[in-house]
């Protein structure tokens, strides 16, 4: 029979065993219910919710401030192209000299002297010793010899500059709503030409070489019944007339060289990103976006030969 002191040590075992099993099943939700959990719980989750908002703002001012670069770099291009065809005008104007003064008719004054006439006192002549008044029969004869219908037509000129100034306002209202048109489309817009080799150039780095969502849209000016007028409206809004022009989001970021060269300084898609901002989804280069895809399909095959 066993001992007291053996009974002791079997009901304290017991006790151990059933408070044990009791904080097993019944600590974790004690745990999750307490007041102090539930505090530590949310300070974390506040101090998260700060750093990704702080991390959201920095983000935002390192674009901004991308983008305010880029566009005084572009400032600065347009005030240097500006400068240099100012200076290049006003050459030309210097080169060429004031107009020759046109002779004045003599056939008048010989007429006067083989007649004997002499001016006096403005309208008063001299005519063989006498004093003649010289006025004219009417307010519109003003002494100038007139041959044919000499009654003014002003009214038919006015229309007629009139009508011309009505379609030429009318062709920039058309080509100006068919502008804004074309930048709805997307936030990168191509404006190009079929034969022009620059424009290949810009096309095959812009659709061949990178992904871009949305894809940039492409408007040939050739084939545009608009086509001069557009060219015409984009001299006026980004001070570049040849083509290609880039434009981004409104803004020109220049021609087939200008992407060539931030595509090979690798700085193509920093700038498409600063200066589209939430309306470019995506810009990665093909050649990685191939390779991730080419690392799946291996990952895939490897976990298939592993259950097999």
């Amino acid at each position: 029979m066993p001992s007291s002191r053996q009974y002791r040590v079997i009901a304290m075992v017991a006790v151990l065993t059933l408070l044990v099993l009791y904080y097993v099943t019944n600590g974790e939700r004690l745990t999750h219910d307490n007041e102090f959990y539930k505090k530590t719980v949310a300070a974390i989750e506040h101090k998260k919710d700060a750093a990704a908002r702080q991390q959201v703002i920095e983000d935002e001012q390192a674009r901004l401030e991308r983008v305010e670069r880029l566009q005084k770099e572009h400032d600065a291009a347009m005030a240097t192209a500006t400068a240099s065809t100012e200076a290049a005008t006003e050459d030309a104007q210097h080169d060429v000299g004031p107009k020759p003064q046109k002779q004045k008719p003599i056939v008048e004054d010989a007429n006067k002297e083989s007649s004997g006439e002499k001016s006096v006192a403005g309208r008063k002549k001299m005519k063989d010793g006498k004093v003649v008044d010289d006025k004219p029969a009417s307010d519109k004869d003003d002494g100038v010899a007139k041959v044919g219908n000499v009654e003014p037509k002003t009214t038919g000129v006015a229309k007629g500059e009139e009508a011309e100034d009505d379609e030429e306002s009318e062709r920039e209202h058309k080509v100006e709503l068919e502008l804004n048109s074309i930048l709805k489309k997307g936030p990168i817009i191509i404006f190009s030409k079929t034969y022009c080799p620059f424009s290949k150039k810009a096309k095959h780095i812009l659709l061949n070489l990178y992904t871009i969502s949305p894809p940039p849209y492409v408007v040939e000016l050739d084939e545009h019944p608009l086509g001069p007028g557009l060219q015409d409206a984009l001299q006026k809004s980004t001070g570049r007339r040849t083509v290609p022009n880039i434009l981004i989001n409104g803004k020109s970021i220049g021609g087939g060289d200008d992407v060539q060269a931030l595509h090979q300084d690798e700085r193509l898609i920093e700038t498409v990103k600063a200066m589209g901002g939430k309306r470019v989804m995506e810009v990665v280069r093909k050649d990685s976006t191939q390779q991730k895809e080419s690392e799946r399909e291996r990952q895939g095959r490897a976990e298939v030969k592993f259950k097999a």
